[in-house]
């Protein structure tokens, strides 16, 4: 084979497996669509573990901001909750551009090679073996090992017959603002309301005058997403009605696509692998994948040097990367978060997850908000929930069974 790996790619996912692998020693092909990598969107809001998984310090032009809290609030009521560090501990917003290239220039550096507006169109097998990709319509790459780090709509999981039985996707869009005014650069805001629908904005700042605002949106129905105004108006809305952004300017413009309802069933095979968003390696409540992928990517190019070293591609071999994530607690979290998204979107089927929102922004504690966001709902968790709760969750639960019941789903 021309390489150890051929990586599908250039997210967070992508980068950091090219990144270790190579550093590994292995021969790396890293092949990205887009015509530079700060193209696609990569997650902005993250705690330590990213920045450790990074190996970069707090200080790092990486790092462009620090949170002392994070606020939940209604945008139609006020309503609102906050969650300080006490609970959070260390919350940072990266600067995505330097991420990436910082990712890039380590893999570079160790002797990995990157390909941009090379669009991958399918996996090539011999048999039942992935042996490497076609892209651009003509083009090969042939790899011992084939990975799949293009994102939601993969076409390396699509082509190597990957199953996606329960798929859902929040779409989001992001401006980057300048010339704003804000009040307290060290306070992270979400925001949810009728016009966001199920989702949220986000408010990230990066310092005084520059913030991150964006809007993620899952469609429970193709009726209520119609219904509903385009993101980039809800946005726009929010500029011109706060005192804060009404006179910025809007710097670049970035959206993407993540999956919501945790690990898909399978995400290895003979010769290939999914990391990152194709693996639904997500925390889908607040969208978080930056901390999961980086981790995958991590795992993936550990098993991938024991895989060369082995010579062995099976699809035995490649499970082992597959059963190691799925023992970790940030699997763990993102199975628990996606398997509540799950619920909640099929509540909002014939229910109104707004009003159930700001039931939960109005009386839900900090720490409990906290550990539900986490994904680790302990056991003193579920009884403060099932008690200070218990209207709210049989409302929740009898509209989620008949919306099953209607959908059959």
């Amino acid at each position: 084979m021309t390489h150890d790996l051929v990586i599908a790619g250039a997210g967070p996912a992508g980068l950091m497996t090219a990144q270790k692998a190579s550093q590994h020693g292995l021969k790396v092909l890293l092949l990205e669509r887009h015509q530079t990598l700060t193209d696609s969107l990569m997650g902005e809001l993250v705690t330590q573990k990213a920045l450790s998984l990074l190996n970069v310090p707090d200080t790092s032009e990486c790092v462009v901001n620090r949170f002392k809290s994070i606020v939940g609030e209604s945008l139609d009521t006020g309503s609102h909750i906050a969650v300080d560090r006490t609970l959070l501990g260390n919350s940072y917003l990266l600067d995505e551009d330097s991420c990436q290239e910082l990712m890039r220039d380590r893999a570079v550096s160790n002797g990995a090679e990157l390909k941009c507006q090379a669009k991958v169109d399918s996996v090539i097998k011999e048999g039942e073996q992935v042996v490497g990709v076609k892209y651009n319509g003509n083009q090969e790459s042939r790899a011992s090992l084939t990975v799949g780090a293009d994102g939601s709509f993969s076409k390396v999981s699509s082509s190597a017959g990957f199953a996606h039985p329960r798929w859902l996707l929040s779409y989001g869009y992001r401006f980057k603002l300048e010339g704003c005014r804000i009040e307290d650069p060290h306070t992270a805001y979400f925001y949810v309301g009728r016009d966001v629908g199920l989702g949220y904005l986000w408010l990230y700042p990066r310092s005084e005058s520059e913030t991150n605002l964006g809007i993620g949106r899952v469609p429970s129905s193709r009726l209520s997403w119609e219904r509903l105004p385009p993101m980039k108006d809800v946005l726009m809305k929010y500029m011109r009605k706060h005192e804060e952004t009404k006179n910025a300017r809007i710097a670049n413009v970035n959206g993407g696509v993540v999956p919501c309802t945790g690990l898909i069933p399978s995400f290895t095979g003979a010769g290939v692998a999914l990391c990152g968003n194709a693996a639904g390696q997500v925390s889908s409540i607040v969208g978080g994948g930056v901390t999961t992928c980086l981790h995958a990517g991590t795992l993936l190019a550990k098993h991938a040097k024991r895989m060369v070293e082995e010579n062995d591609y099976s699809r035995e071999s490649t499970l082992l990367y597959e059963k190691e994530y799925r023992k970790s607690r940030l699997a763990r979290s993102i199975m628990n978060t996606g398997n509540g998204m799950y619920a909640v979107s099929k509540y909002a089927m014939l229910n109104d997850p707004v009003a159930a929102a700001e039931t939960v922004l109005s009386q839900l504690d900090a720490s409990t908000l906290n550990d539900v966001i986490q994904g680790r709902l302990k056991a003193g968790t579920i009884l403060s929930l099932m008690t200070d709760f218990l209207p709210l969750v049989v409302r929740i639960g009898a509209g989620y069974v008949k919306s099953v019941a209607i959908t059959g789903v």
